[in-house]
């Protein structure tokens, strides 16, 4: 009797054991699960469902912060020639009225392929950029409309070699006083290279 009690025991003991470890591994999954799908939301996903109406940037690095973290993405590849289309939509939400009416959003989604398929012919890859603090953008007012200058450090990865340089973005305030970028160039002047 006392071996079938013992067995019978035991057997209730590992039963509450696995019925505590399942317990247990459902609430840390459930308790992390929700965690995860906030964190997978990437990088590529919060760039193609950005929300322009409620978020614009409110400042000029944050303009250009954002119109990198696009170009960075498209540069690297991380977008298929679908979301290629969105992407060039919202960076459009970005151009001023100016920049945008020298470009019809087809002539710079082709532009935009034929440079992408240039970085990846020639083995390169957009690693960073680095914005200038808020006290380094030079602003100025024109006939009662306010621009601003902005630097920004570059850094790609060609053939092994890093390549540094600098480019200088022009934004003008439009009618709704957000800043929109007219237009931007490399300096050539700043370009280095590093092994």
């Amino acid at each position: 009797m006392k071996k079938k009690g013992g067995i019978q025991g035991f057997t209730i003991a590992m039963f509450i054991v696995v019925i505590v470890v399942v317990a247990f591994y459902s609430i840390m999954t459930n308790r992390f699960g929700s965690r995860t799908e906030d964190e997978s939301s990437s990088e590529v996903d919060k760039l193609l469902n950005y929300d322009f109406v409620e978020d614009y940037p409110k400042t000029v690095r944050e303009t250009v912060k954002l119109h990198c973290r696009y170009i960075k993405c498209a540069y690297n590849d991380n977008f298929t020639k679908e979301q290629l289309y969105t992407v060039n939509r919202n960076m459009r939400q970005l151009m001023d009225d100016q920049l945008l009416s020298i470009n019809s959003e087809d002539d710079q989604l082709k532009g935009l392929e034929d440079d992408i398929q240039f970085y990846i012919d020639n083995k390169q890859k957009f690693v960073s950029y680095s914005l200038a603090e808020a006290s380094q953008i030079k602003y100025n007012t024109e006939n009662d409309v306010d621009y601003a200058k902005i630097r920004v450090g570059v850094m790609l990865r060609v053939d092994g070699a890093t390549v540094k340089g600098d480019q200088e973005y022009l934004l003008r305030k439009d009618a709704q006083g957000r800043w929109k970028i007219l237009g931007w160039q490399a300096d050539t002047g700043s370009d280095s290279t590093e092994q």
